[in-house]
């Protein structure tokens, strides 16, 4: 009976070793918007379209919840958006960046290490100007 209860404790705290690494995800603790509706683009048709990008912070909570880290050659080529929103986020365990979120759905992370993430989610809820005009839709992850 000792034996089977060593046994099992054994089990226990091998599986609980092995796990260790697998914590509950951190969570978003703060966001800041300092920018939306913006664009580089001084064309009037382009900065007039993209006011109408409004980005909120649920928004940005929600798109850090869900994107995923995609080569920077996608968000440039075939999501590219003229219109971006910028900010700060820092999450539960104490790591943080500067962001940059384009309307297309394509975003850069630069971490405060120096480190840069290039990340996409297609199922945004904000308006995008240029909806539809993308060379390449994600069709498993659409609208």
């Amino acid at each position: 009976m000792v034996k089977k209860i060593f046994s099992i404790l054994g089990v226990m705290l091998t599986i609980n070793v092995a796990f260790a690494d697998h914590a509950a995800s951190r969570t978003i603790v703060e966001v800041k918007i300092n920018e939306t509706g913006k664009s580089d683009d001084e064309s009037v048709n382009v900065i007039d379209g993209c006011r109408a990008f409004k980005i909120t912070d649920k928004d940005v909570r929600e798109y850090f919840s869900k994107s995923y880290s995609v080569p920077l050659n996608f968000n440039i080529h075939e999501r590219y958006s003229p219109c971006y929103a910028k900010g700060f986020i820092e999450f539960s365990d104490n790591t943080r960046g500067k962001w940059k979120i384009s309307s297309s759905g394509g975003a850069t992370l630069l971490w405060d290490t120096g480190d840069v993430a290039t990340l996409f989610y297609n199922n945004y809820k904000w308006t995008d100007p240029f909806e539809g005009t993308y060379s390449s839709e994600d069709e498993s992850d659409s609208k």
